[in-house]
This record gives structure tokens, sequence and C-alpha cells, in this order.
């Protein structure tokens, strides 16, 4: 091979070679290692297509993607399933500007082989780079969105105080610490069983679809052990020890993400939720990690407010679309149909769905976005 990058589908053969060099690349996701990979596929169920960048043969970009293929065509994304981070990842010290221009044009060419609508990535919120995918992917599609985060080296101190925080968390902190709860790490299918039914059970209760019940087990078997995922419950420290509050965090790098905490809304009384997310900051602020990322929620929400009031900020990124074959069965159905039979897939900003080519805003914000959905919902 010559100098230039070189961008190939990376066999499974090489998932060794991709495993270490996520290890090596510090912006890099937890959402985009192998050990993701094997516990998404199954359930979209997504075929998993990885793109590399090459030069003289050593790996220095990869961006993973998926093809997904729905009643109304097939889409290409790096972004399936609920809670997924990553675009393109890079080796620091080498041409990002060549590598995500090589990556991102076979991403396209891909999406057209492979008779997609659609081509969706993602941009970075921690180290941005949204700047490179103006410049060579220039999407029809951009959505504006944001996740709100904790930077680990303010917002808790090396004894796990919370400078940051306001007197709501520290009084429900209090109460969640007099006490009557524990903290539970066992990483057993009986625990993570029992957690699913409150998952289950809450997301059923705010009008939400459960994830499915595999993804959680699947993370079980190959992240755990990977060491890019940990389970965390909250029980009654009396018999008969109720499970009252879990979560399923995965983490690599310096970022660990809060995916899905829930919790038995009986008992919400007793702050576990509290517990659990000062419990889980103190763990990944122990294990050397930086950014604690809540994910992102509706604007304005009580959810929000909770992630807020630990000293979070918003961090931007961009979810970017690129028309890659016939798209007009999107632009002329519903909301709530695609949601339904793309769930967990990303296809287009909701408020450009049922809308003619041409109409809607250049770039769509998450209000937008959201009241969309809201308005499909009601």
């Amino acid at each position: 091979m010559g100098a230039s990058n070189d961008v190939s589908l990376i066999s499974p053969a090489a998932d060794e070679e991709v495993a270490a060099f996520f290890e090596a690349c510090p912006a890099s996701f937890a959402q985009q290692t192998i050990g993701w990979r094997n516990v998404i596929a199954p359930i979209g169920p997504d075929v998993p297509l990885f793109l590399g960048s090459r030069r003289n043969n050593r790996l220095l970009g990869v961006l993973p993607a998926y093809k997904y293929d729905g009643p109304l065509g097939s889409i290409l994304t790096t972004c399936p399933q609920a809670g997924a981070l990553g675009g393109v990842a890079c080796l620091p010290n080498e041409n990002a500007p060549a590598i995500y221009q090589a990556l991102l044009g076979a991403f396209v060419e891909l999406a057209k082989e492979k008779g997609c609508a659609t081509a969706t990535v993602i941009t970075n919120p921690f180290w941005p780079d949204h700047e490179l995918y103006q410049r060579f992917f220039a999407a029809d599609f951009s959505l504006q969105n944001s996740c709100q985060v904790l930077d680990l080296e303010t917002g808790v101190t090396a004894t796990g105080e919370f400078p940051q925080a306001d007197t709501n968390v520290l009084r429900n902190l209090k109460k969640a610490q007099g006490g009557e709860l524990v903290m539970d790490e066992g990483q057993s299918e009986p625990n993570v069983a029992e957690w699913y039914e409150i998952h289950a059970a809450r997301h059923t209760e705010i009008g939400a679809t459960p994830l499915p019940r595999e993804m959680f087990m699947g993370a079980l078997r190959e992240m755990v052990p990977r060491d890019k995922a940990r389970f965390f419950f909250v029980r009654l420290k009396e018999a008969p020890h109720t499970m009252v509050a879990g979560g399923f965090y995965v983490y690599h790098g310096q970022v660990i993400d809060a995916l899905m905490p829930s919790i038995r809304t009986e008992f919400s009384k007793l702050s576990p939720n509290f517990l659990m997310a000062a419990h889980t900051i103190r763990w990944a602020k122990a294990r050397g990690l930086r950014y604690y990322n809540w994910q992102a929620s509706p604007p304005g929400s009580g959810v929000y407010r909770f992630k807020k009031q630990w000293g979070s900020r918003d961090a931007t990124y961009y979810i970017c679309t690129k028309v890659t074959g016939d798209i007009s069965p999107f632009t002329s159905t519903t909301v709530a149909f695609v949601r339904e039979a793309y769930r967990w897939h990303y296809v287009m900003p909701f408020d450009r769905i049922g809308v003619a080519p041409g109409g809607g805003p250049a770039e769509s914000s998450r209000e937008g976005a959201w009241q969309a959905l809201a308005g499909a919902e009601s």
C-alpha cells in the first residue's frame, strides 16, 4: 500500500486489532467497540459493516456502520440502538482530516452500494469534530442535539463530595444514605433479570417502550467481562432486601454513559436514584474516568432537571444524515409509523418525516424534533 489512506470493510477476523485500536484511541466510546457490536447486532437485527482506514497496513481510523432493513427501505447508521455515541474514531497525532475524508466518503458509497435510503453519522460531543463532518460529509439533514455531562474533575472531589450540586441533591443524598438502602454490584443474571422487571415497569409507566431484555443479558455476557460495562443495583438494607433501583452503564477511555437507570416508583421517597447516581459518579471518579454522560433528555423535563442539579452542562453534538437513495417513503409517512417500524434506529430528524423534500429548516433543533415526536404521540 502507498502513503494514501486506504479504506475497506474490516473482517471479523480482525477483532483483536480493532479492540487494540480503540484502546489506543482516547476520543472513542464504549458504543464503538467490539463488545457493543456483539450486544446490539443480534437484537436489531443490524448487520455490522465496520470501515477501517489504513496507511502502510496500519489501522489509523475506524467508522462503525450498521445496516438496518425496515419496511420503508434500508438505512445505514453509525448510531443504532439507545444511547449510541461515536462516529469516526482516529488515532491521536495522525492526519485527522485525511482519515475523516476517507472514511466518510467510503461510508456514503457503502450506503449507496447496499441500497440504503439514508446514511447517518454522529459527531463527538466531548472532542468536537463537527467541522470535519461539514467539510467531508455535507449532510442533507442535520439535528443539533446535546447530552448532559458532569466533568468529574470539578464535579466530584477526591473524597466523594459534590461541590457543584444544589441543595436538593445534598438533602436527598442525606436521606438516601441514612441507612435504609445499600448498593449491590453483583454482576449476575438473577440481578439483571430482577432489575429488568423494574426497567420494563418504569418504561411502561411513563409510556415508553422497554429495551429488549436480551440487550442487557448480552451486555452481561459480552461487555462486563471486557470491563466495558457494569450494572449497579440499590436494595433495601433489611430483609427481604428488595431491589428498588438499578442501572446499566458502559464506559471506555474517558467517558462513562449512564444508559438506563430505573427505580421502583413506590420507593422513590427513599431517594434511591440519588444514591445510585452518587455511587456511580464516585465509582467513575475512582476509575480515572473524566466525563459522566447522563445522555440526552427532553428539554425542560424533570429528568433534565434531575441531571442539571448535580452541576452538569450541555454538550452539543450533531446527528448528520445524507440522502443516498429514495427517501419518498419517509417524507410521505408519519413520525409515529417511522418510530415504531425503525425502533431504536435513527432515520432523519422527526420534524423532517412527512415533510416534502425542500421543506423544513436546514438544521433541525432538539426542541423541534421533540415537539414533532410529542405531536405524534398526542
